[in-house]
């Protein structure tokens, strides 16, 4: 057997992704494997067949963590037929999102792609992916499972269930970073180099793109919809452990603030919010002597408002540019979304002072620091994310 287009490294040769694309590489699909023998010839020839009908400069790179089946050496075999095709084989280290990392660091391409090696990823979805990034100036293009045309083939509810909570986990733990995507934890989707070159990537479990998002200043993000296959061969790896490693990198994300503006600007618009929120309550029930419900429901509203208004300018500013109607619809639905929470909190404050007779100042405080920033979250789950068409 030919093991020219073979390369072995271990867990001690690290490198970093540079910013050129040495070869004039039009897009480098790094496929990371383990035991998928049985189904990878197929995936490799039929994700050949489709790079070659683009008419592009590309090139194949599959990651296999050296699986006990040998995935790499079937592999190996095919890049006779395949010349485009290059095979690495990891050494002491396992782990998907970094075996993505690795392919990109021997990668050439000007923009740089990763596909499960599973089948459930579909070959002729890369050519969308593509041509989508050429469509406009975009810097990350996603196959997404959760737009209108996308989906998924013979999965159970219980699986069905832990992915969209898992989903919906991230955009409540990060709404900046993924709060405009609707699938932050597919594993199809193509990306400047530039962008992965720029960003200091530690990843924790399986989500690369999560990862990405995060980290990275990309603003200008497109998704595309895509079918999830069922498998054709082998068995599904997913495992309650890559639930917690997800779990254990949200929170490494969200505590790292510093490393995402998105996330300390979000974190300071809605500390000014709770601060406009009691100064209004303060002016109009303290010293005009309004209405206890009435002076806390403006208050609130006036939080809202300015929560929209400097998220919208400042927080996400750069993300998917927004119409004067998508803002409308955006106000309306985060009105929607806080409306029952605003009415709790009014109920809350009136049962305060006049069941337990708690002063009206210290019951608005007490509602306001346990409930809205709750509802600030909340909000920004409905409202910075993709509106559909």
């Amino acid at each position: 057997m030919d093991f020219k287009n073979l390369i072995e490294v271990n867990d001690s040769q690290l490198l970093g992704v540079s910013a050129a694309n040495k070869q004039n590489v039009d897009l480098s699909v790094v496929i990371p494997t383990f035991n998928e023998s049985s189904g990878i010839p197929q995936l490799l020839r039929s994700l050949h067949s489709s790079l070659l009908e683009l008419q592009i400069n590309f090139e194949i790179i599959l990651v296999d963590d050296d699986s006990p089946d040998e995935t790499w050496k079937i592999a190996v075999g095919l890049t006779q037929e395949i010349p485009e095709l290059t095979v690495i084989r990891r050494l002491g280290q396992k782990g998907l999102a970094t075996a993505v990392i690795c392919g990109w660091q021997h990668s050439n391409g000007r923009l740089l792609g990763v596909m499960d090696g599973d089948g459930q990823h579909p070959s002729k979805t890369i050519k969308d992916l593509f041509n989508t990034f050429n469509e406009g100036n975009h810097e990350i293009v996603i196959a997404s499972r959760y737009i209108t045309y996308g989906g998924i083939k013979k999965w159970s509810f219980f699986r069905r269930l832990l992915s969209k909570g898992a989903q919906t986990l991230g955009q409540l733990l990060i709404p900046g970073a993924i709060g405009t995507v609707t699938d932050p934890m597919s594993g199809y989707f193509v990306v400047k180099r530039s962008i992965v070159a720029e960003t200091e990537l530690d990843p924790v479990g399986y989500k690369i793109l999560l990862e990405i998002l995060a980290r990275s200043q990309a603003n200008n993000v497109k998704e595309i919809p895509y079918v999830f296959l069922e498998r054709s061969s082998g068995k599904s790896k997913v495992a309650v452990s890559h639930y917690i490693s997800y779990l254990r990198h949200l929170l490494r994300l969200r505590v790292q603030p510093l490393r995402s503006r998105a996330l300390v600007r979000y974190l300071s618009v809605t500390a000014g919010a709770l601060v406009l929120d009691a100064i209004i309550f303060f002016w109009l029930f303290d010293i005009n002597n309004w209405n206890l419900t009435r002076s806390a429901a403006i208050a609130g509203e006036g939080g809202i408002l300015f929560t929209i208004l400097l998220h919208d300018l400042w927080t996400f500013a750069g993300r998917p540019v927004r119409t004067l109607k998508d803002r409308i619809r955006r106000l309306a639905g985060v009105q929607l979304a806080l409306g029952v929470l605003m009415f709790l909190r009014l109920l809350a404050i009136n049962a305060f002072v006049n069941w337990f007779s708690l002063d009206p100042l210290l019951a608005f405080l007490l509602t306001l620091t346990v409930v809205m920033p709750g509802g600030h979250l909340l909000g920004s789950r409905f409202s910075w994310r993709n509106i559909r068409a």
